[in-house]
């Protein structure tokens, strides 16, 4: 599933490269007019163009596992916040290292290297209540009034730090983010001091308030500290570039925590799992991973059991021992048998082995109890396309196409389904969309092109072609 690695280095550092025009592989260009104040609107259509650049440049982890249990944490985590707009757009990005980041217009960008390193759901929901923290506060827009011309450099070289951290080596992303930082060193400093503190401070609240442990911000803070002392200077993490970890500041955040009455949090065994996925999915050494899920799977603690057994399938199955793979889910399905990560594991098992009515059952089954689910949707779909059953399968992501409009795999997906299916207008209208979703407006019209005379018979999708080449235009000359 780890599918649409873009990577395009690029940095933006002076004032004609922020003016410069091209589709999908420019930042959001910070001209005077956002110099002033920035409403939400137009931080919203910032974030947008912003967003559209990460998924052109950045190694976006295709996972509808992971991308569901994160967007749930996130939705979960702003309904505590202080966001006047609890609209979330998160992007889940292939890196191992530790970091996360937050972009105007509700913008939440997660790195998969955040669950190798954060321990607890806690730890990582600290990360993610900073993040919104940082938006509900509005930094971005207080930066920018702030700071005027410069601050406007500064803060596209820092979006460019963030695409750079994501798809190059953290000494170029440093190169980035110290070279903007050099032309308004001031204004950074006290970012990074007030507005870092501002931003632990109503994560640390969101935290307590969404019921969970307010202390793993601090706990959070010193596993960064931990990992940056073994990485060495040059290998910090990059959420540490960004968000610099001081004694005072985990203290500061323990001392803030003790405002909050004391619980006794336990392992949730969702977390625990998407941990273990994160890691067997990504890692191009399954002989060692093997070694650590036996390992886990021998613990006294059942979520950590559970989970090591649950590696132990997926990475099983990653080296083709299909039969020894299957014991392991088939005992886990026995003890959690809604569990909607066994259940696709199971069914995914099946496909591997070409069983595929096998896992058609499992799936159909599955989404008789969870209907219109994300992951067993999409899960599905995938199967069902490797059957030879695309009819079927854009059955299964039509819906998602309406109620997931900004998901680019959904959209990949329809436009293979489609192909199999021999609709050619309907390709066409797919890829348009994947295209514009990349911010590549001018491919995108190019396949709307393509469209037009094939549907010349029917009025309505010509129209619906028409209008919606209107709309990509008026998006390619926003901001």
């Amino acid at each position: 599933m780890e599918k649409f690695i873009f990577i395009s280095v690029f940095i933006v550092l002076s004032l004609d490269s922020l003016n410069a025009k091209s589709d999908s592989t420019e930042l959001p260009t910070f001209g005077d007019s956002l110099s002033g104040t920035i409403s939400l609107q137009k931080e919203r259509r910032l974030g947008q163009k912003f967003l559209r650049s990460i998924r052109a440049q950045a190694p976006i982890l295709d996972d509808p596992i992971i991308q569901n249990y994160l967007e749930h944490l996130v939705y979960h985590l702003a309904v505590f916040s202080e966001l006047e707009d609890k609209n979330i757009d998160l992007v889940l990005i292939k890196n191992a290292n530790i970091n996360a980041f937050a972009a105007p217009g509700g913008v939440v960008g997660v790195h998969h290297g955040l669950f190798l390193h954060g321990e607890t759901e806690h730890q990582l929901a600290a990360i993610l209540a900073h993040e919104l923290a940082h938006l509900s506060q509005r930094h971005f827009a207080r930066r920018l009034n702030e700071g005027k011309k410069n601050s406007a450099i500064s803060l596209a070289g820092f979006l460019a730090g963030i695409i750079l951290a994501a798809t190059a080596s953290g000494d170029a992303a440093m190169a980035a983010l110290t070279t903007s930082q050099g032309l308004a060193q001031n204004q950074l400093l006290k970012y990074s001091r007030d507005r870092e503190a501002e931003a632990d401070r109503v994560g640390i609240k969101t935290l307590a308030q969404a019921g969970m442990d307010p202390k793993a911000m601090a706990l959070m803070f010193e596993q960064l500290q931990k990992a940056s002392r073994y990485a060495g200077a040059n290998q910090a993490p990059e959420f540490l570039r960004t968000h610099p970890v001081t004694k005072s500041r985990i203290a500061d955040s323990y001392n803030q925590a003790m405002e909050y009455p004391t619980e006794k949090f336990s392992f949730r065994l969702d977390y625990q799992l998407m941990r273990t996925r994160a890691r067997a999915i990504t890692t191009e050494h399954t002989g060692a991973e093997i070694k650590r899920f036996q390992i886990l799977s021998r613990s006294p603690v059942e979520e950590l059991e559970i989970s090591g057994k649950y590696g132990l399938a997926l990475t099983l199955t990653k080296e083709n021992r299909y039969a020894e793979a299957l014991l392991k889910i088939k005992e886990l399905r026995d003890r959690y048998p809604l569990n909607i990560a066994f259940q696709i594991s199971e069914a995914e098992l099946y496909e591997s082995r070409r069983e595929f009515e096998k896992s058609e059952k499992v799936f159909q089954n599955a989404l008789n109890t969870s209907p219109k689910n994300y992951p067993l949707s999409v899960n599905y779909a995938e199967t069902l396309l490797l059957a030879g059953k695309p009819g079927m399968a854009i059955k299964q992501l039509l819906p998602l196409s309406m109620t997931r409009s900004n998901d680019i795999y959904v959209w990949y997906l329809l436009a293979e389904s489609y192909g199999l299916a021999k609709n050619i207008p309907a390709v066409h209208e797919a890829r348009a969309e994947f295209f514009a979703l990349k911010g590549n407006f001018e491919q995108a019209i190019k396949q709307l092109g393509y469209a037009i005379p094939l549907v010349q018979n029917n009025f309505q999708a010509s129209a619906r072609i028409r209008q919606r080449i209107k709309d990509i235009l008026k998006l390619k000359n926003e901001i």
